[in-house]
């Protein structure tokens, strides 16, 4: 058994405006309150960090895959040069009227993961939407609730 974190990327991560709910600049790549220390809390009592992420649209002419890269890579090196790597990262880049099986809360990204692991009972999903309420929900983990843009390490802290 292990335990996993599955965290929600933009305004539980990474900062997200509220106008376009996109961040496709670099300009706009902010690191929210508490993340690192967060993390590395995490890291230390043995939790394997999954990011799992909606990108509405991603890879269309209005969000460019090339620019949802340079972000989301620019991102990871931040963390990674703190010492934080994610286990696995999943994306799902379908709008919501496409109906797919991967877009949060449903648990298609998920499926090789959940057939072949064995989660402890102290895994979990933090967000900052009902959609990853419900992906909790969805693959039997309790969820932890974030504020949008608010601060995660004073979510985490409630299984540390």
């Amino acid at each position: 058994m292990k335990k996993y974190a599955f965290i929600d990327r933009d305004g539980t991560l990474i900062f997200e405006p509220q106008d376009t709910y996109q961040i496709d600049k670099l300009e706009k790549l902010r690191i929210l309150p508490g993340v690192i220390e967060g993390l590395l809390a995490l890291r230390r009592v043995g939790y394997m960090l999954m990011m799992i992420s909606n990108q509405d649209g991603l890879g269309t002419p209005s969000f460019p895959r090339a620019d949802f890269e340079v972000v989301h890579q620019r991102m990871l090196d931040i963390f990674q040069r703190k010492g934080i790597v994610f286990t696995k990262t999943f994306i799902c880049p379908h709008l919501p009227e496409d109906d797919c099986t991967c877009r949060k809360p449903k648990a298609g990204l998920l499926d090789e993961l959940l057939a072949t692991a064995t989660l402890d009972v102290s895994s979990f999903v933090c967000g900052d939407r009902e959609s990853d309420r419900l992906l909790a929900e969805n693959i039997g983990v309790r969820f932890l609730p974030m504020e949008t843009n608010g601060n995660f390490d004073k979510a985490v802290r409630l299984v540390l």
